[in-house]
């Protein structure tokens, strides 16, 4: 019984780390001034970019843990390049998702097929998902470690290389408001804690199966 009540101790413990990121990120959308021109907008702008950039993140992290899987066949490393792939893919597609309101608003259509950055979400949603699918309808995780490392390492080299139309090229950045870009560290960093803690919990489960 001690070992059961430390265990749930344990566990609500770990449950506030996503829960005291999430109240923070809550927090700092609620406080976010205004943009001038886009107004509360810019909320949803803020969270499609904090989405992607989290999923680059969980993409060459689950690049990291393939290679290691590829190379001792450690069944720790897939439990959390499998997780990683989860995590990854389920933020990118949710920063997907989120840009069609603003892109709807500023541009007039939900998804603007002519701009190069919104073609490159979308091949990399397409591929992931095929890929890892594919891999895992094998039941082949070498497969899906690989399909893991090519997708983790082309990221990178993909939002370097492709330009863009009328998307801003960077504008947090570029931005001269120090709150503004402040505020949108302090949401990549919430997003990354729920993203590694679940991230942790579905690799927990699986060796747990």
């Amino acid at each position: 019984m001690s070992l059961q009540r430390a265990e749930n101790a344990r566990m609500r413990t770990h449950t506030w780390i996503p829960i005291g990121a999430l109240v923070v990120l809550l927090v700092t959308l609620l406080l976010l001034p205004p943009e001038r021109h886009l107004g509360r907008l810019l909320i949803l702008i803020y969270l499609h970019g904090a989405f992607i950039r989290v999923g680059v993140m969980l993409f060459v992290a689950g690049a990291g843990s393939a290679l290691v899987f590829l190379a001792t066949r450690q069944s720790w490393a897939w439990r959390w390049t499998r997780a990683l792939q989860i995590t990854a893919l389920s933020s990118w597609a949710l920063g997907f998702v989120i840009s069609f309101y603003p892109s709807y608003v500023t541009w007039g259509t939900p998804i603007a097929w002519s701009e190069p950055r919104t073609q490159m979400v979308v091949r990399v949603l397409v591929v992931a998902t095929l890929a890892f699918g594919t891999a895992y309808w094998l039941d082949s995780p070498p497969l899906a470690a690989a399909a893991s490392t090519l997708i983790g390492l082309a990221i990178p080299i993909l939002i370097w290389r492709t330009g863009v139309i009328r998307h801003p090229l960077n504008p947090v950045g570029e931005s001269p408001s120090l709150v503004l870009r402040l505020a949108y560290g302090v949401i990549i960093v919430c997003l990354l804690v729920v993203s590694f803690w679940g991230t942790a919990q579905i690799a927990t489960s699986a060796s747990d199966a």
